[in-house]
């Protein structure tokens, strides 16, 4: 008898020690791999930036980090992977600012940025550059105005609808003058279009003309930053040179989905920007035109709003729809 009242007295320990234990096992974050979507090919800078993070997270927090590319649908694809999984911080997403604050007001989506996207934080700025060609007779903000005033001009951007597309269009406001867009299918393109004269100057993101900046082809004439970019402490800022009241970042952020608990928001976070701090991290990211730009997930929210509305108001204005 007595033996039983003993075996019933441990087991009621017991069970009260595993409810104890219980939730503060629950709460150990991360307790499995950790899967960070790229919805877009391998091989362009999101996917090295994912696979750069993916890397020294895994060595940080002990559990496996796996990068998974999903094109297609603009984003959409890896969205809609990202909205299907558990909201515990195991699935998360890089976008570009495109996906979250450009798409929803060029086609219909099956997401909304601002709701069913929670922001981990920023990465990197991926800064647009406004370049023109050696040989235009175009080499700062005044002969520019000067040019677009005399003749017809024409400048070079990423796909209508894009954030440099978009930028063009509010450097012309900004400005007060009128150019001719020519989209083409990304940076690489549009920076051979400027380089070989085929038109004469352009904004695409810095990774596409650096090269050519180098070798003398192109002439920067400032980049869309509100400061320097670290990498190029030459080149001024647009509004340094000549443009008044004028930024157009663009960015990389992670998210992860709706209902995610703050707490392992704010580990990743912290996780997050101790990664982009390395020296290594930093000269990789950097060698392909991308600045480190780490920011808190309230900042990241800040910014998602205003340039939601921002490029919404431009949108509506310019009457762009992309099918």
């Amino acid at each position: 008898m007595a033996n039983i009242l003993h075996v019933k007295r441990w087991l009621v320990a017991l069970l009260a020690f595993i409810a104890v234990a219980m939730p503060a096992y629950a709460d150990i974050f991360p307790s499995r791999t950790i899967r960070i979507i790229v919805p877009y090919a391998a091989g362009g800078s999101i996917d090295l930036t994912a696979r750069v993070i993916a890397k020294h997270l895994q060595d940080s927090v002990g559990q496996s980090v796996i990068v998974e590319n999903k094109p297609g649908g603009n984003a959409a694809i890896g969205i809609d992977d990202l909205m299907r999984s558990e909201p515990d911080g195991h699935t998360l997403v890089i976008l570009s600012d495109s996906p979250v604050t450009i798409n929803v007001h060029l086609s219909r989506v099956n997401y909304d940025p601002l709701t069913d996207l929670v922001p981990i934080g920023r990465l990197v700025s991926s800064p647009l550059i406004l370049t023109a060609n050696a040989k235009a007779g175009i080499a700062s903000i005044a002969a520019l105005v000067a040019a677009a005033k005399s003749k017809p001009l024409s400048y070079a951007t990423a796909a209508i609808g894009s954030s440099s597309y978009l930028a063009g269009e509010l450097l012309q406001r900004a400005l007060g003058i009128t150019m001719q867009p020519v989209p083409y299918r990304g940076g690489a393109p549009a920076a051979v279009a400027i380089a070989s004269g085929v038109v004469p100057l352009g904004l695409t993101d810095t990774a596409a003309v650096l090269p050519m900046i180098s070798n003398g082809q192109l002439v920067a004439l400032g980049v869309a930053e509100p400061a320097r970019v670290r990498s190029m402490p030459n080149i001024p800022t647009l509004q340094e040179a000549g443009v008044p009241n004028f930024t157009a970042m663009s960015w990389l952020a992670m998210f992860a989905p709706r209902g995610t608990p703050d707490d392992r928001v704010l580990k990743l976070n912290a996780e997050i920007a101790t990664i982009l701090a390395m020296p290594d991290v930093q000269k990789v990211l950097s060698a392909a035109g991308l600045e480190v730009a780490p920011n808190s997930p309230s900042e990241m929210r800040g910014i998602i709003e205003a340039d939601y509305k921002k490029w919404g108001q431009l949108i509506k204005t310019l009457k762009l729809k992309v099918q």
